[in-house]
């Protein structure tokens, strides 16, 4: 059976790629900006957001972002330089 979230598993892994390690603190952040500049990417945020609601594939892209890269949590700070988000985790290998 597939998760309900695997679509946002899939796309963080896939954002993920694009990056080399190591990840900076700012990663999560890193990740929406990513997703918001690449028109297939905001494409795939779009209909996992119409499935699943926008709050639920945010909060599931902060937790596979850091479960994918194995990193944990420092702080959360305010977004300064995404739109699809307010706030999100510092992470910290």
């Amino acid at each position: 059976m597939e998760k309900k979230t695997e679509g946002i598993y899939m796309l963080v892994d896939e954002v993920l790629q694009t990056f080399s390690e190591p990840y900076g603190e700012d990663i999560i952040e890193d990740v929406f900006i990513t997703i918001e500049n690449n028109n297939d990417f905001h494409r795939q945020y779009g209909d996992l957001g119409l499935e699943l609601q926008p709050w639920v594939v945010n909060n599931w892209i902060g937790k596979y972002t850091k479960a994918i890269i194995g990193y944990r949590n420092l702080r959360v700070v305010d977004a300064k330089r995404s739109n699809l988000i307010k706030y999100y985790t510092k992470l910290i290998p």
